[in-house]
């Protein structure tokens, strides 16, 4: 059966891989990790927001529901108490370092006047999670 990626993967392939892994090793946020890597907090919480999940179980439900997608978006099986350990842990600047990155990846094809909506916008979000 011929594979065709996934809208999900292809939102991804916007953030590089070894990217990501550089700011993760710089805050060594897969220190002394054995299951849930900061890759795969990553999809799972951008998972959680695109799909709008209302709680942690029916997020890990909903994605291990996917299993068939975990190998091309290089992810596994999750389990909830693994990600309720790593959302408590890891350092969040990880993820706010991602977040500035595909910021300027962004600004870089708006005008200034787009980009300066687009962060009240996103900065006005709330994420419920928990």
């Amino acid at each position: 059966m011929k594979h065709h990626n996934s809208v999900f993967h292809q939102i991804l392939k916007f953030l590089p891989r070894h990217r990501f892994q550089s700011t993760v090793d710089r805050h060594q946020g897969d220190y002394r990790i054995r299951t849930l890597s900061c890759w795969d907090q990553l999809v799972v919480l951008l998972f959680a927001q695109l799909s709008r999940r209302q709680s942690l179980r029916d997020l890990v439900e909903s994605f291990n529901s996917k299993r068939s997608h975990h190998y091309h978006l290089g992810t596994r099986k999750i389990s909830r108490s693994s990600l309720v350990d790593a959302n408590s842990k890891r350092p969040a600047a990880i993820f706010m370092e991602t977040f500035y990155y595909l910021l300027e990846l962004t600004r870089m094809h708006l005008s200034k006047s787009d980009a300066n909506d687009m962060v009240r916008l996103i900065d006005s979000t709330t994420f419920d999670l928990n």
